[in-house]
């Protein structure tokens, strides 16, 4: 069976125009003076395109990249994340990586916009795999605005012509069939098409956990993660190690996750060094092996241009 996505290189690098090219994430405030983080929690489908709110929904678009405890980043589709992609997409089943038809659950850690788990998620949804998804993002508001309207875009990516019509009408569906008349083209989400969505979750047996706040304390986070013994568990993740403190708060929660399944691996995409926040690929991977676990540096194509960037493959030792 052939590995592909529906994305090819080209569709990624004709993206970057809206990519932050922010070289790091910028801490806005020190440690101490940051209000206390927010603690984990679950949302529903049907609680996440509710119209009730926060007041300033918003908030995180602004100039900067992160606020201790109040914003982390996720409006935006940070560099290493499309580099996560572009290795997941050459780095197929019967290449380097392990045949994913086999990984039983997709952890993305901060996953924001979550473009890697979006690939891996088409393929389930294309193949009619019964899998787990579960994608954290330390802000709520971005799972809303952000994390899930791409999954739903994804799906409606994957519909024929004939349930386009049935559930976009006049409209269309410009995901699946673009109108090459138009530069670019409105979904409208409406009830239907949600619970259409949620019936193909079902169908397929694709269970989404939606994840918000803290990673830390880690034993709360695992009560939220759906997980088994018998679990064949991959982890992303890409900017999540840009400061000390979040560089060993993402490798507790990361090991803690891969310690309870009989088969648990990351992969990690980062800066080499986030300049004047403190955290670099060596640290984490020193970290790594204070955990128990070992993370290797992959050769991937790309890395070294611009700011210089990695991807470590971290497994229990």
């Amino acid at each position: 069976m052939s590995f592909s996505f529906g994305f090819s290189g080209d569709d990624i690098e004709a993206d970057t125009e809206h990519v932050s090219q922010s070289t790091q994430p910028a801490a806005a405030a020190a440690a101490q003076d940051a209000p206390p983080p927010i603690p984990a929690q679950t949302h529903d489908l049907d609680e996440l395109v509710d119209d009730g709110t926060s007041a300033a929904p918003l908030a995180g678009l602004d100039d900067s990249d992160v606020r201790t405890n109040i914003y982390e980043g996720g409006y935006k589709t940070w560099e290493c994340s499309l580099d996560l992609a572009r290795f997941l997409l050459d780095r197929g089943p019967r290449k380097d990586l392990d045949d994913l038809v086999r990984v039983d659950h997709v952890i993305e850690m901060g996953c924001g916009t979550a473009v890697p788990s979006l690939l891996l998620f088409q393929y389930a949804l294309r193949e009619g795999l019964g899998m787990y998804f579960t994608l954290t993002d330390y802000n709520a508001d971005v799972l809303r605005l952000v994390t899930l309207p791409n999954l739903v875009l994804t799906w409606a990516g994957t519909l024929d012509e004939q349930r386009s019509k049935e559930l976009f009408g006049d409209a269309g569906n410009p995901v699946a069939f673009p109108n090459p008349e138009e530069e670019n083209g409105d979904l409208y989400l409406t009830p239907a098409a949600l619970e259409a969505f949620k019936k193909q979750l079902r169908t397929t047996g694709l269970t989404l956990t939606l994840l918000s706040g803290s990673w830390l304390p880690t034993e709360t986070l695992l009560e939220l993660v759906p997980s088994s013994q018998e679990m064949n568990t991959l982890i992303l993740a890409s900017e999540t190690i840009y400061s000390p403190a979040s560089l060993v708060a993402f490798t507790d929660a990361m090991v803690a996750l891969m310690r309870r399944v009989k088969s648990g691996k990351a992969l990690v995409a980062a800066k080499r060094h986030y300049f004047g926040v403190g955290g670099s690929v060596d640290e984490f991977r020193q970290e790594c092996g204070r955990k128990g676990c070992v993370a290797y540096e992959m050769e991937f194509e790309g890395l070294e241009a611009g700011v210089r960037r990695a991807i470590c493959e971290v497994q229990m030792c």
